[in-house]
């Protein structure tokens, strides 16, 4: 009988019951399955077969199962399983909680506690700047005034994000005419509360293009952002077939490209290599006629 896995009858084979659904509690699922395939380094037996299957396997196809089995226990289900591993949810629940009274540049407070400007307490304001050796802020109001105060009179939080949201709509609709341009947070994917750089699509699990790298090879390749690292100011960049520790300012959101994979990073450096062997052909002119589109 042929293999339900490779589809090959060997004569001389010891049949086995697939150790990813006999042999795991519970079995491996396609979800699991397809987190491994896309990890660098995956074998390549992930991407022509399936995970799972009712059928006996050959020797061969069983002992090819037994990595992945490991690697399910211990990159998937020894750290918490596919949803702890996922960044979107857990990560917007995690830094949240940790940041979520954080004074932030342009987010809205609340000030409290003054006693020789006693009404201002109780006002919403926007954070414009902070001046870090006096400890103060530079802060907005509805209206446009802006005054400096300590940074022990504010406090902010997701209720009083809604709070000066509210009033500054509120505001601008009765002053259309000294409406502001300026005075809502940027929108970003996992909140404005988190602990890598504000930038706009580029966050734990968004999609971006390389840029601006003196290794010329890795320019306007995919990548796929895992986590940031503070100290060193560097995103862990997922290629598909490798990691690279880059900058915020060598990337480029791409939101609407889906995630690399091992054969996406191939067919990228097969594209690298036969454009660079295209332009070693052509003569200086030609080159730089390319890069910058005239003959000069």
């Amino acid at each position: 009988m042929p293999c339900a896995a490779c589809g090959e009858d060997p004569t001389a084979t010891e049949w086995k019951w697939d150790p990813l659904r006999w042999e795991l509690d519970p079995p491996c699922t396609e979800a699991e399955w397809r987190y491994l395939a896309d990890t660098p380094g995956a074998p390549e037996v992930m991407a022509a077969q399936q995970c799972a299957y009712m059928n006996k396997l050959c020797r061969g196809c069983y002992n090819l199962r037994l990595p992945i089995m490991a690697k399910v226990r211990t990159r998937i289900r020894a750290k918490g399983g596919l949803e702890e591993l996922q960044p979107s949810l857990k990560m917007r629940k995690e830094y949240e909680a940790a940041h979520q009274t954080d004074l932030l540049k342009n987010r809205g407070a609340k000030i409290s506690g003054l006693h020789s400007a006693e009404h201002l307490n109780g006002q919403l304001c926007r954070l414009v700047e902070k001046d870090a050796e006096k400890g103060r802020w530079t802060v907005e109001f509805v209206d446009g005034e802006r005054k400096a105060i300590k940074e022990a009179n504010l406090s902010a939080s997701e209720e009083i994000d809604m709070e000066w949201e509210a009033a500054r709509i509120q505001y601008a609709s009765k002053n259309r005419t000294a409406a502001q341009t300026d005075g809502k947070p940027v929108a970003r994917p996992l909140g404005t509360n988190t602990a890598w750089p504000k930038v706009k699509g580029i966050h734990p699990g968004a999609v971006v293009r390389l840029q601006n790298l003196k290794t010329k090879e890795l320019n306007g390749r995919k990548g796929r952002c895992i986590s940031f690292d503070n100290e060193a100011g560097r995103w862990k960049i997922d290629l598909g077939d490798e990691y690279k520790s880059l900058k915020t300012e060598n990337l480029v959101p791409a939101p609407d490209e889906k995630p690399p994979t091992r054969q996406s990073a191939l067919q990228e450096k097969n594209a690298a290599a036969a454009d660079s062997e295209r332009r070693e052909a052509l003569n200086a002119r030609e080159r730089h006629a390319e890069d910058y589109g005239w003959d000069g």
